[in-house]
This record gives structure tokens, sequence and C-alpha cells, in this order.
């Protein structure tokens, strides 16, 4: 439930003179999951790759997607009112290409199973988190959908990631690489 007591307006003069390919260079340096965003909406079903999801709140189970409002499915997503997160797995590239590609049928791609609550879960991901939508927020280009999260699918596989513009599989560090308690290097 929205509270009006941290939701405040901010009246501000607009950020000038930045440069916007070293905004977009500087983004690109993140480290993300790479995910594709279900949902279905009078029988048809809609999906996006996405790379902007971040866990907001355990209480209640809130997760956020991030998609442009020039997106072919924005429609779709903006009537939706259950969405399935699906992280996908390393051998999953093809599948994150699919639903970047405007115009080609995403879900061929890929097995789908219906969720509980109607949205596609993607066989084989590292994780699916099915919920209900609990607000849209509009922010700048993007809409921001908070989800409540409903259901949880965890499989043991490896996740991928995309960082640089380029997809990337992790590499853990070995224990004796990282430092150790009480002795921070930084």
């Amino acid at each position: 439930m929205p509270n009006p007591a941290t939701e405040q307006a901010v009246t501000r003069q607009p950020v000038t003179g930045y440069d916007p390919q070293a905004y977009r260079d500087g983004l690109s340096s993140m480290v993300t999951s790479v995910c594709v965003v279900t949902t279905e909406v009078d029988g048809k079903r809609y999906g996006f790759t996405a790379n902007s999801v971040t866990s907001v709140s355990m209480d209640p189970p809130l997760i956020s997607v991030c998609l442009a409002d020039t997106a072919d499915v924005h429609p779709a997503f903006s009537q939706a009112e259950s969405v399935a997160v699906n992280v996908l797995a390393t051998d999953q590239r093809p599948v994150a290409t699919a639903f970047a590609t405007p115009g080609v049928d995403r879900f061929a791609a890929a097995r789908f199973s219906p969720g509980k609550l109607g949205p596609p879960l993607l066989d084989g991901a590292t994780v699916s988190l099915e919920g209900v939508v609990h607000q849209r927020l509009t922010a700048g280009d993007h809409t921001i959908i908070l989800i409540e999260v409903a259901d949880v699918v965890v499989r043991a596989r490896e996740p991928l990631t995309y960082q640089g513009r380029r997809f990337h599989t992790l590499n853990p560090l070995e224990p004796s690489a990282l430092p150790s308690a009480g002795n921070d290097q930084s």
C-alpha cells in the first residue's frame, strides 16, 4: 500500500549538461542478471528481456521491473494483473535474444509452463518469481512495475549475466581470494 508520508513529489530543475553516451557507457559497466519477464492477457502471452530487475522489499515481498514506454509489449504489461520474472541460465542466451527481438514469435525460443497465477514460467530458468502487480510508476521514459511475489521456483543452475553489452557467466572467486573478516582491504 502506498505510504503518503514517504511519497513526495520532488520539484527541481532538470539536470543539464550530462553526456548521454557516458551515461549509457557507465550503466553498461554494471553486471546484471538476464531475465525474461512474461504475462498473459486475454489468452495471449507476452514477454520481454530485462536486466533491470531489483529486489525491493521483504515484507511484502516486492521486486521491480523496468519497461521502456516504447516497448511493443508495454500495452499488455500496462494491464497485466500477474507477471513472472524468469532468471535465465547460461544455456538460455538464445531465449534472451529472442525476447529482445521485435516481430518474432518469442515463445517459440523455449518451453514454458503456466504458473500458478497464469503467466508463463520458463522451463529450466535459474529462478522463476511469479506474482501480482502491486503498483506501476512512471519514471522518465520507463514504467516501473512493482510485483508482489506469490511463488518462487528455484533450480540449481548457473545464471546468465550481462555486462559491457555482452553476455557472461559467473566465475566465483576462490575462498582464499576473499578478504578475511576484520581485514578490510579497501
